[in-house]
């Protein structure tokens, strides 16, 4: 009887092993959610400055193959500021893209091993007291590892850790018309963490 049930449960779990990753034409339907804030006070005052920070990035891809999945995403990013005079700064940056995976399962579980490419075009603004102060636009590259739970044949959560990523923007104020470029090079494997979601459809 031991043998029995051990002998089911391995069949079972290797079954669903099996079925723990992608299949030709499958959808995958996710992203991710950030929220951060950030509040400075200085000593013996009342007021303080906060920042407040928000982004939704969803993506759909589809899966060429168990190991290759390409896609569409739309980062956007809202920041509140409110500074110790009461003038309150609003930010909204828009990044639609594209990317591209290759995933690989660790061994026997439903782990799996991914790196991603993706490039977008940026677009956004600042407001001071809901007046256009400035607004930008440019272009960024990103390669990043990860790591992909299957939770189940039909849902799994991931985690990314920072990217190697390459950015150009250009930035315009409204009041004088100056523009500005800025590039940049960013190396930041370790100081960021990204969670999401997936589904598989």
């Amino acid at each position: 009887m031991k043998k029995l049930i051990v002998m089911a449960a391995v069949v079972l779990f290797g079954s669903q092993v099996a079925k723990a990753q992608f299949s030709k034409g499958d959808v995958i339907l996710g992203g991710t959610v950030n929220v951060s804030t950030q509040s400075v006070k200085a000593k013996d005052a009342d007021a303080k400055n906060t920042t407040t920070s928000f982004g939704v990035s969803p993506k759909v891809g589809l899966a060429l193959n168990p190991n290759w999945v390409v896609g569409v995403f739309a980062q956007t990013q809202f920041g509140f500021n409110k500074n110790v005079a009461d003038v309150k700064t609003k930010t909204l940056e828009i990044t639609p893209g594209l990317f591209v995976r290759n995933y690989h399962m660790l061994g026997e579980s439903k782990f799996a091993f991914f790196a991603e490419a993706n490039a977008g075009y940026s677009f956004g603004n600042t407001k001071v007291a809901d007046n256009k102060i400035s607004s930008f636009n440019g272009f960024n590259v990103n390669v990043l590892p990860g790591i992909t739970y299957f939770v189940t044949k039909h849902f799994m959560i991931e985690g990314s850790f920072g990217s190697l990523s390459y950015a150009y923007n250009q930035n315009k104020l409204e009041a004088t018309g100056a523009k500005t470029n800025t590039s940049s090079f960013d190396f930041n494997f370790t100081k960021q963490l990204n969670l999401g979601v997936n589904f598989i459809f």
